[in-house]
């Protein structure tokens, strides 16, 4: 019984070693499955751009792929760090957001390789804005960072990104790289041409680097990025930016599979003269209006307004089309003509006559009175319409003639007759009388409205534009004036609008500048 029952109790334990084996075999397997994609890092990237970021400038090469042209421009320090390693991972396991983060991109790519080019930095910095927003231009951080680049108030304002209720200087893609751009610039300068730790300053800031500096009494050169002790965010984003850059570099190697992107821009930019509405943009270059925006984040407003950015970003298809309408397209301007003064002028009878207002006259001509003296020679900013299709040349000049009439209508007062209207408004009897379907002998009455027809007219093709606006939903007085920089009086007046209670969406208002 005895060595019956210590038999047993040994095949019972081999029993439960062996169940205890399958379980740990079990929770193994289950583990692995719930790990995430581990790799063997290679040893080797893809050779990277021949030159010294800080002295040579960059290859004039020419490659067919943009990856290509990327890698060429290629030249931080390969470094082996496992806190690289713990990123690379990370977009290893995140690969949806590279992907979704390159086609984002796609219109904006070439153009901030352009700029890198021709401040002759590292193409590294083309992937910086995948880490700061996946090349978002609509992105928003918690502290109030904007765009692709993420410029926080303060440093926009310091590059010269401007902001106002219709435009956002950070959310424009050329200008913001640009500014990108002059700060890096300018921290790799402060640092001593030390590629890094001007990074790091992106991100945090170089008053934050040159502390953390100070405090390990280091001295730049001395010691490296990877020596201090900087907030946990910079310590990820330096990293992270070099994880891309060996990603990129030599794809395969980390499992991805980058789309092929030709080394030629798919967008260019087109200037724009005057403001135009989005509305009008979208019907002359055969686009969405939101594709028109999300081309041009930068402007949150309905219009497009060159003295902010001039540069309109279509695809080239699109903005082949969009210049060739443009040209033709009319538009509304101003232009000065002088008006020599006569016997019997007034400035009430010359803003009759122009249909211009008593008020602008004496603005353009520094008048501090309405008095007036013959012979005086005074500007008038006449408003009107011009087709560029419709040219007449003067003394070699080319002139662009304005068809638009006038419809004024005169009242009649006490002692008028026909003969001293026709002279007073500057036409001849006869014409004065078809335009009211009369005779010398029809008679006037005290009050009647007499019709007045004039000529705008003719515009030169180098006026400048006015600017028109549509309220939109949500727009307020206030809101427009601080957006035009102008002030509520003169837009309540120019418009003939009594109260800003009275303004309505879908209104057509007039920017006088």
């Amino acid at each position: 019984m005895h060595i019956f029952g210590s038999l047993l109790t040994r095949l019972m334990f081999f029993k439960n070693i062996k169940n205890l084996t399958i379980i740990i075999l079990c929770a193994c397997f289950i583990t692995s499955c719930n790990q995430s994609i581990s790799y063997k890092r290679p040893q080797l990237l893809a050779s990277f751009g021949s030159f010294d970021c800080n002295t040579q400038k960059l290859s004039t090469r020419q490659y067919s792929q943009v990856w290509d042209k990327l890698r060429s421009g290629f030249c931080l320090d390969t470094i082996y760090s496992s806190r690289i390693d713990k990123e690379i991972e990370w977009f290893m396991n995140n690969k949806a957001f590279v992907y979704r983060s390159i086609e984002r991109s796609r219109p904006f790519m070439h153009h901030v390789i352009a700029e890198l080019e021709k401040n002759n930095l590292p193409l590294e910095l083309a992937l910086l804005p995948i880490v700061e927003s996946g090349y978002q231009p609509y992105a928003y951080s918690p502290s109030k960072a904007a765009g692709i680049w993420q410029f926080i108030p303060p440093t926009a304002r310091e590059y010269g990104l401007s902001k106002s209720w219709s435009y956002d200087g950070r959310r424009d893609v050329l200008s913001s790289t640009k500014a990108a751009a002059h700060f890096l610039r300018d921290m790799h300068r402060h640092f001593k041409k030390d590629w890094l730790l001007a990074i790091a300053s992106y991100n945090t800031g170089a008053g934050n680097v040159s502390k953390s500096i100070r405090k390990a009494n280091y001295t730049i050169g001395e010691k490296t990025f990877w020596d201090l002790n900087l907030p946990r965010e910079t310590e990820l984003y330096v990293p992270k930016l070099i994880a891309l850059r060996d990603i990129i570099a030599n794809p395969s190697a980390y499992g991805f599979r980058l789309p092929k992107i030709g080394n030629k821009p798919s967008t260019r930019f087109v200037n724009i003269s005057y403001p135009i509405d989005f509305y009008t943009i979208s019907v002359l270059s055969g686009l969405d209006e939101k594709t028109v925006y999300e081309l041009n984040p930068g402007f949150s407003g309905w219009y497009f307004l060159p003295e902010m950015q001039n540069k309109l970003l279509l695809p080239h298809k699109n903005a082949k089309l969009f210049t060739k309408r443009f040209a033709k397209l009319s538009k509304i301007i101003y232009t000065n003509k002088i008006h020599k003064v006569i016997k019997g002028d007034s400035l009430s009878k010359i803003s009759r006559i122009y249909n211009v207002s008593i008020k602008s006259i004496k603005v353009l001509n520094n008048l501090k009175s309405s008095l007036i003296r013959i012979g005086d020679k005074l500007k008038l900013p006449i408003e009107g319409v011009a087709d560029n299709k419709k040219t007449v040349t003067i003394a070699g000049n080319n002139y662009l003639i304005n068809d638009k009439t006038i419809i004024y209508k005169h009242v009649v007062k006490r002692y008028d007759n026909w003969y001293k209207i026709a002279k007073y408004y500057n036409t001849n009897l006869k014409t004065l009388l078809s335009w009211n379907k009369a005779t010398t002998k029809t008679r006037l009455k005290v009050s009647q409205k007499i019709i007045i027809k004039m000529k705008a007219p003719v515009l030169s093709d180098t006026d400048k534009v006015q600017l028109r606006y549509v309220v939109g939903l949500g727009d307020t007085v206030n809101l427009i004036t601080t957006g035009f920089n102008i002030s509520k009086k003169d837009l309540l007046t120019t418009n003939n609008i009594k109260s800003s209670r009275s303004l309505r969406a879908g209104k057509n208002l007039i920017i006088s500048k």
